[in-house]
């Protein structure tokens, strides 16, 4: 496998705001040459294999690269792609990444969508790979926009926008499904109290958490707080609030020049040496090393 240094390497770290607002490639292909891509992006990733063999990987998972493999990158989230050369097999993929908030008010009309897409935005989706076999649904999708919207220019962010709303609407119901939500009034009631719990959290995240406070303000007991959301989310209220302030040091490492200590203070009121401790605990390295991996992104040149 080539490693950078050993040729050609080219920058793809967007991570810069008001950058990469929205980029879409349909079958770009890299032949007779091993795929190395290390990075980081301000918005969401999606990337489908049509063709090629390989390994994903984040700072928790890794996946396997195959035809028809659908992967799902969320925002500052360093991941490692390698596909290995292969004579007469190309590598062959199609990519679209977009900032969150250009698609964010043509889902005003669809809430449950629009619930979806923030449970996304969350990183509360129970996976974020996809292996969709031969389906030539989404392909065609991809094929289609390209088609017919693939050109550049200020006129086609209505048209990019509602690709987006179909694209997740595909996805939604096909690769990564909502979990918990069967339609029945007692769910609803259920996903009704998470919804709220979340916009709590939003809220306050960067300060001291209270269940007690919680608990009061939604006039549901701390037991059955806690019990609920760790049945819809896998994840307990601290450790959710725990991985939104580093998913917000993240951001602010990625795009500021921010200080250790400042950052710390912003995301949760923390030490600089708590924070560093706790960031290398979710992360798997410091957060001058996040810093400098993000700023060193790179990727193989096609």
């Amino acid at each position: 496998m080539r490693k950078r240094g050993d040729g050609p390497f080219e920058s793809n770290c967007d991570v810069k705001p008001g950058t990469g607002r929205f980029f879409s490639s349909y079958r770009q292909t890299t032949d007779d040459q091993d795929w190395l891509a290390y990075h980081a992006h301000q918005g969401i990733e999606l990337l489908y294999v049509h063709q090629g063999r390989g390994e994903a990987m984040t700072e928790d998972a890794r996946y396997p690269i195959r035809p028809g493999t659908l992967l799902l990158f969320l925002p500052y989230q360093l991941h490692k792609v390698e596909v290995p050369s292969v004579p007469g097999a190309p590598y062959v993929r199609s990519l679209v990444k977009f900032d969150p908030r250009i698609v964010e008010p043509y889902l005003t009309p669809y809430p449950g969508l629009a619930r979806w897409f923030l449970m996304l935005k969350r990183g509360l989706l129970s996976r974020s790979f996809c292996d969709l076999g031969t389906s030539e649904r989404l392909p065609g999708l991809l094929r289609d926009f390209h088609e017919l919207y693939g050109a550049s220019g200020p006129d086609k962010e209505e048209e990019r926008s509602l690709f987006l709303v179909s694209l997740l609407h595909e996805l939604r119901h096909r690769a990564f499904p909502e979990t918990g939500r069967d339609g029945s009034p007692e769910a609803e009631g259920r996903s009704l109290h998470i919804d709220r719990i979340m916009d709590w959290i939003e809220e306050r995240y960067a300060r001291p958490f209270d269940l007690q406070s919680l608990s009061g303000e939604l006039h549901l007991s701390p037991y059955y707080l806690s019990h609920l959301f760790k049945e819809h989310t896998g994840s307990s209220i601290r450790d959710y609030i725990t991985a939104r302030r580093i998913r917000e040091a993240c951001r602010l490492l990625s795009s500021t020049s921010d200080s250790i200590r400042s950052i710390a203070e912003q995301v949760g009121g923390f030490g600089a040496s708590h924070f560093c401790q706790l960031f290398k605990k979710c992360k798997g390295m410091s957060p001058e090393t996040f810093r400098r991996t993000v700023q060193q992104g790179f990727t193989a040149a096609p």
